[in-house]
């Protein structure tokens, strides 16, 4: 209900975080925008869904595109629609395999984004290890994005490709010391 996302974004903005979710229908648009997020961040799986594009565009916040189940002329397609809106973008290699072999990672899409749309690139990495993170960093990417669990130990569909909050921190530690 919208009073548990509220308290989500309250949570995260007294701890020092930036409240995201990524919307799956309009309605959950309205409700996130009116929480105040600052962006949005478009599934990879609703890449084709042009009432999602609408409603997100017409906020005029930048959207974060992942691009994991998508083929070129679907990627060209949305950002040549998100130019059309006028939104700020950035565009986020994804292999949407769970958890992503490292041998999948993708690494070389980032270039070829930046190549391509020359707008800031990143990757949403699913492997479950920090090594993607590392090596998109390197190769320049502008945003990471992984999924977190507290523990290996825990139950759920993405704890395998989960990076543990001790994993995070070497990312960010990463980051801070050779990136910044």
């Amino acid at each position: 209900n919208s009073e548990q996302w509220r308290s989500l974004a309250e949570h995260a903005a007294e701890k020092g975080l930036v409240f995201l979710s990524s919307p799956f229908s309009v309605e959950a648009v309205h409700l996130l925008d009116s929480l105040g997020v600052p962006a949005w961040k478009i599934g990879s799986g609703e890449i084709n869904n042009p009432l999602l594009f609408k409603a997100l565009a017409l906020t005029g916040k930048p959207i974060l595109l992942s691009t994991g189940m998508s083929s070129w002329k679907e990627v060209r397609a949305a950002v040549e629609k998100i130019k059309e809106y006028g939104n700020s973008f950035a565009v986020m290699q994804c292999t949407s395999k769970y958890p992503t072999p490292l041998s999948d990672a993708g690494l070389n899409i980032i270039d070829e984004y930046r190549n391509s749309f020359n707008v800031p690139v990143g990757l949403s990495d699913h492997s479950g290890t920090i090594f993607p993170s590392l090596a998109a960093m390197a190769r320049g990417a502008d945003i990471i994005e992984v999924h977190v669990a507290f523990h290996r130990a825990m139950f759920g569909p993405d704890v395998s490709s989960s990076v543990t909050i001790e994993e995070l921190s070497l990312i960010t530690e990463a980051r801070d010391a050779f990136f910044e």
